[in-house]
C-alpha cells in the first residue's frame, strides 16, 4: 500500500448491500429498466412489472428532488476532496464508525468552523462508501441553489429507488395510493419513505447497511427545517435501534445545531467528530497540501527545477498564515497557480504582502488574492440581522483594536468586553450568534474566564480592510468613538457615585 494512503476495509471499498436470501415467494427484481414488460410468477404470486411505467415514475420523482445535491452530481464536479495523504485519521474514524455502528448510536456529527474542509471529508467518505452499485444516498446542501430542505426526504428516496428495485416498488405503491405525499410534511415523508420501508418491510429491513450522508446542514434554507430533520433522524435512531441506516451529518457549529446535539435525549444516538482549526494534525495536513501543490506549480510553470521554489522561508510563512484552515491554503494555491495570469512568482509576492498586512492599491475586489475566502466571510456576515449589526460592529472593532486600548491580558475576557462596550451579555451573545462559524465565543457561564476570539486571523484581516469587507468605512474614527463612549459612561458613573456619597454624608450630618 502506498505511503500515506488510507486503507479502506473491504466492506467499504465496494459498499454493496447484499440482498437477503429470498424465499420462493419473494419477488426481487434488479436491472429491469431496460426490459419492456416483465412478468414473474411463483407459488401463487403473480406480478406484472412494466418498465415503461417505472421509468415514468422515476422521471416524475426526479423533478421533486434537489437538483445536483448527490455526491456524484455533475453540478458539483469537480467536488472538494481531501488532498492525498491528508485527513487520514479523521477518515479512518468515520469509516470505522460506518462499519461498526450498532444499536441506536448510528449518527456521526462532523462539526467544524467555516473552511476547515468538512465537505471534502464527507466527499471522500461518499467516494469510499457510495459507489454506483451500493445502497445509500447523499445530500450536499449549498446556499448556491442546493438548499431546499423541504425536498430533502424525496431527494434521498429518489437515490435509494434508483439503486434498489424493491424500494422503488415500495414507494411507487405508496405514491400511487396517495399522490399528495409530495406535498406532505417532512415528518409524513420521513415515515412513508424511510421508517416504513426500512423498519416495517421485512425485505428492506434485512437488506444490509445503508449509508445516508447529509453535508452542510446549516446551509439548508430554513432553521426550522434543519431542526426538524435532526429531530426525525435522531428519533428514528432512538426508536428503532435495529434500523439498517447509518447517518453522517456535517455542519458548522451554529447555535441551534449545537444546542440540539447537547440535549440529553440525543446524546445516546450520535458520536461527535470535531474538526479543529488549530490542531497539530490540521496544521501538518495543510503544510503537506501546500508543499505538494507548490511543487506541482513549480513543475507546471517550469520555475527553475535546480533551485527550490518558493524559498523555504516563504513556504513557512504560507503554512504559518494558513494554520489548519484548508480554505485559506486552497485560496492561496488557486491564486498563485492561476493559469490565466501565468506568473506564480508575482502572485506569490501578492499573497505574502497580504499576509504581512501590506495594502494592495488599485487591486479590484474580485482580483484580490483572498477574493475566494472573502466571498465565504461575506456570506457569513450577511446572516447578521440588521437589528443587531450595530452591536456586532462594535464587538468586531474591539477584536481589531482592543489590544491598543491598554487592556491587561488578565482582564481581557468576554464579560469585560461587554462592560467596555456598554452591552448586556444578552446583547453581546445575540450580536455574535450568527458568527459562531468564524468566532469562538465562550459559554455563558465562562464569559468571565475566557475571551472572544477568531478561529483564524484571516477573518480579522478581512473585516479590518474596508475595501474587502465594507464593515468599517473609517476604522480610525470608529476606533476613537468606542473607547470615547466607554470613557463617557465611566465618567458619568463616577459622577453618580460621588453625588451619592456627598448626599449620604449630608444626611448623616443632619
Amino acid at each position: 500500500m502506498p505511503k500515506g494512503s488510507l486503507h479502506i476495509p473491504r466492506f467499504l471499498r465496494f459498499g454493496r448491500s447484499r440482498p437477503p436470501k429470498l424465499s420462493t415467494r419473494t419477488l426481487y427484481l434488479q436491472n429491469t429498466h431496460e426490459s419492456k414488460n416483465v412478468s414473474v410468477q411463483g407459488e401463487g404470486n403473480y406480478v406484472n412489472y412494466n418498465a415503461n411505467s417505472s421509468n415514468k415514475f422515476m422521471a416524475e420523482l426526479l423533478e421533486k428532488t434537489i437538483p445536483g445535491a448527490a455526491f456524484d452530481s455533475s453540478a458539483r464536479d469537480p467536488p472538494p476532496r481531501c488532498h492525498p495523504g491528508t485527513r487520514l485519521a479523521i477518515l479512518a474514524r468515520c469509516l470505522e464508525f460506518i462499519a461498526n455502528a450498532v444499536d441506536e448510536q448510528k449518527i456521526r456529527w462532523v462539526v467544524g468552523a467555516a473552511g476547515v474542509g468538512k465537505s471534502a471529508i464527507m466527499q471522500n467518505v461518499a467516494d469510499s462508501c457510495l459507489p454506483s452499485e451500493s445502497l445509500g444516498a447523499s445530500i450536499f446542501f449549498s446556499i448556491n441553489g442546493r438548499n431546499e430542505g423541504n425536498k430533502a426526504i424525496v431527494t434521498l428516496a429518489f437515490q435509494l429507488a434508483a439503486k434498489c428495485e424493491p424500494y422503488r416498488q415500495f414507494i411507487e405503491r405508496e405514491i400511487a395510493r396517495n399522490p399528495s405525499l409530495f406535498q406532505s410534511s417532512l415528518s409524513v415523508q420521513f415515515k412513508k419513505f424511510i421508517t416504513e420501508p426500512f423498519i416495517h418491510d421485512p425485505l428492506l429491513h434485512s437488506i444490509g447497511r445503508i449509508l445516508i450522508i447529509i453535508d452542510g446542514l446549516d446551509e439548508c434554507d430554513q432553521l426550522h427545517t434543519q431542526r426538524e430533520l435532526l429531530q426525525l433522524i435522531s428519533g428514528h435512531c432512538s426508536t428503532y435501534p435495529s434500523s439498517p441506516i447509518i447517518w453522517m451529518i456535517a455542519s458548522r457549529p451554529e447555535p441551534h445545531i449545537t444546542y440540539f446535539f447537547a440535549q440529553d435525549h440525543v446524546k445516546a444516538v450520535y458520536e461527535k467528530e470535531e474538526i479543529l482549526v488549530d490542531s497539530d494534525e490540521a496544521r501538518d495536513d495543510v503544510e503537506r497540501f501546500l508543499r505538494n501543490e507548490l511543487a506541482r506549480i513549480q513543475k507546471e510553470f517550469s520555475l527553475g527545477s535546480r533551485s527550490q521554489w518558493p524559498p523555504e522561508q516563504d513556504l513557512w510563512k504560507l503554512a504559518d498564515a494558513s494554520g489548519g484552515l484548508f480554505v485559506f491554503a486552497d485560496t492561496v494555491i488557486k491564486y498563485i497557480g492561476d493559469p490565466v495570469v501565468g506568473n506564480p512568482t508575482s502572485q506569490l509576492n501578492d499573497v505574502l504582502k497580504v499576509i504581512d498586512t501590506h495594502p494592495l492599491p488599485n487591486v479590484p475586489k474580485e482580483q484580490h488574492p483572498m477574493a475566494r475566502l472573502d466571498m465565504l466571510y461575506a456570506q457569513i456576515l450577511s446572516k447578521v440581522p440588521e437589528k443587531t449589526m450595530v452591536n456586532t460592529r462594535k464587538i468586531l472593532l474591539s477584536m481589531i483594536r482592543g489590544i491598543d486600548w491598554g487592556w491587561s491580558t488578565e482582564s481581557r475576557n468576554f464579560l469585560v468586553l461587554c462592560n467596555w462596550l456598554g452591552m448586556t451579555c444578552d446583547d453581546a451573545y445575540a450580536a455574535v450568534r450568527h458568527l459562531l462559524s468564524v468566532l469562538d465565543a465562550p459559554p455563558r457561564d465562562q464569559a468571565h474566564l475566557a475571551e472572544l476570539r477568531s478561529f483564524h486571523k484571516s477573518f480579522i484581516d478581512y473585516i479590518s480592510d474596508f475595501t474587502r469587507s465594507g464593515v468599517f468605512s473609517d476604522i480610525e474614527h470608529s476606533r476613537f468613538n468606542v473607547p470615547f463612549e466607554f470613557s463617557s459612561r465611566l465618567l458619568m458613573a463616577l459622577i453618580l457615585v460621588i453625588w451619592v456619597m456627598v448626599f449620604v454624608a449630608r444626611i448623616q450630618e443632619l
